[in-house]
């Protein structure tokens, strides 16, 4: 318990009353949907690091009857192909390319929009980690919190405490509750302050739990013990939550963007199989043919142990190398290739362009469609993520829960996102672009025409960005080659958002 007297919400309370056993199992229970989605979630964010299995090999499955030493040997040379950062990082590029409109007439709201984590991060930059942290497996959060300084003097400008925000994982929300759409209870796992650089952390001391309520919050170690909290009152539980995808199925939960992380690892293993068939049946092999009666042990010593093309044999038998079948690890290879565009096929991507040209303009079409309206959910829930950090921001900064909220609306706090990602007439543009380009309408109206292109491409440019691509257009010579080719046809060079390439 700390030592001095400390203001604690009711459910610390009740857990001060309960003996130590009761009161640490209390404080590291677990939601059984977190329980359950636990394993797979760090699977899937060590796939976005490759770090975890990916980086010891613990993610290879052992072949049938494998030793312990090969199996050892494979996880050494394992290697992995990090294509779930590439998606991420597509999309979050997808929802920011664009520009993020931000609005409110408080002057200190905005200031705090500059320096969100205390740290120097802007809520742009904030906000561009934790979309990255929530596709992978499917959620992840904001706490909005305060400093614990005391204030200096009786006013509130005396006052040094500061609003600061911190992004948590999916691994770092282990229990939660809802009162209908609203939460109203966290608890969240945070890691224990650094220690001196010459003293060891413990892992289990290294790591706290951190409880919310719409009262307050307390915080405890990892033996349940009390270390601190507070009532501050908000009104709400100052987490904000990101579903790029949610879960139909509950409240907290999101869908990861490549569904089901053993399609990962199975590309993974693919490799290492690729690698181990190579290494241990691709080479040709030099075999000596010995008759039924003569002496193996002979042609072995006539033959030695070191050969190849600049040595010259003379034995007694038949000598010849045999090939072992090449088909496996061209088997194998089509395995990875088919397993990499079912992993951007679950991102509504495509990794390869060469199979555009079998496909139908309505499947085409029906893909942009899908990528469209994920990448607009997407930004629906980042603006009304940005709307709950603001609401948590108003309910620190005011005395009371009432001043807050008529703080809070009469600064008019927007967030407003793109909703289009790809316009099938943006690329019909370009392709009647190119094709005015191609048919040599002078060097005037060429420039004009890229000049358009390139405000159509990025209307959120400035004007001082205009003027820059404006200056390097009139600056090209009139002969060279077009950036636009003829028939783009939407299957060569023309790469609509929606589409990653090899």
């Amino acid at each position: 318990m700390p030592d001095q007297a400390i203001s604690l919400p009711g459910f610390a309370q009740r857990l001060a009353s309960l003996g130590e056993d009761d009161r640490k199992a209390a404080v590291t229970s677990l939601h059984p949907e977190y329980a359950a989605h636990l394993d797979v979630w760090v699977a899937h964010l060590a796939a976005f690091e490759g770090d975890g299995g990916f980086l010891t090999g613990e993610y290879l499955w052992p072949y049938p009857a494998e030793s312990e030493t090969d199996y050892l040997r494979r996880q050494k040379m394992a290697r992995y192909h990090n294509y779930v950062e590439t998606l991420v990082d597509l999309y979050v590029r997808f929802m920011f390319t664009q520009g993020v409109k931000r609005t409110s007439t408080n002057s200190e709201f905005n200031a705090w929009l500059e320096n969100v984590d205390g740290a120097g991060t802007a809520i742009s930059d904030l906000l561009k980690r934790l979309p990255a942290l929530a596709l992978v497996p499917g959620h992840a959060a904001v706490l909005v919190d305060k400093t614990p300084e005391a204030p200096v003097g009786p006013s509130k400008a005396d006052e040094r405490a500061q609003v600061f925000a911190t992004v948590f994982t999916a691994t770092a929300i282990a229990d939660w509750r809802f009162d209908r759409n609203t939460l109203a209870a966290v608890k969240l796992i945070e890691a224990s302050p650094a220690t001196d650089i010459t003293e060891a952390q413990a892992t289990e001391d290294a790591k706290r739990w951190l409880i919310w309520d719409r009262e307050g919050w307390a915080r405890y170690s990892s033996k349940g013990d009390l270390l601190d909290g507070d009532v501050p009152d908000l009104g709400l539980v100052p987490l904000a939550i990101l579903r790029p995808k949610p879960s139909l199925l509950s409240l907290m939960l999101g869908r990861a963007l490549v569904s089901n992380v053993n399609v990962i690892r199975a590309l993974y293993n693919r490799a290492s199989e690729e690698d181990n068939v190579l290494r241990d049946q691709a080479f040709s092999l030099l075999t000596c043919e010995v008759p039924e009666n003569g002496d193996v042990q002979q042609a072995r010593d006539q033959i030695g142990n070191v050969f190849g093309s600049a040595k010259a044999i003379a034995v007694q038998g038949k000598l010849e190398y045999i090939t072992p079948d090449q088909s496996v690890p061209g088997a194998i290879r089509e395995n990875i290739a088919y397993l990499v565009q079912e992993v951007y096929r679950a991102a509504h991507m495509r990794f390869s362009r060469d199979s555009l040209a079998s496909e139908t303009a309505e499947a085409i079409r029906l893909q942009h469609t899908e990528l469209n309206e994920m990448l607009q959910g997407f930004a629906k829930g980042l603006a009304q993520v940005e709307r709950e950090i603001a609401r948590a921001w108003f309910a620190w900064s005011f005395p009371t829960k009432e001043q807050a909220q008529s703080a809070f609306e009469a600064a008019k706090v927007e967030a407003i996102y793109p909703t289009e990602f790809f316009l099938d007439d943006l690329a019909t543009e370009l392709d009647e672009w190119a094709a005015a380009i191609r048919l040599g309408l002078g060097e005037t109206m060429t420039r004009r025409i890229k000049k358009r292109a390139a405000r159509r491409l990025d209307p959120e440019m400035p004007a001082d960005e205009q003027k820059k691509v404006d200056a390097e257009i009139d600056a090209m010579p009139a002969e060279m080659p077009s950036a636009f080719p003829l028939d783009t046809g939407r299957n060569t060079d023309v790469v609509p958002p929606g589409e990653a390439t090899a």
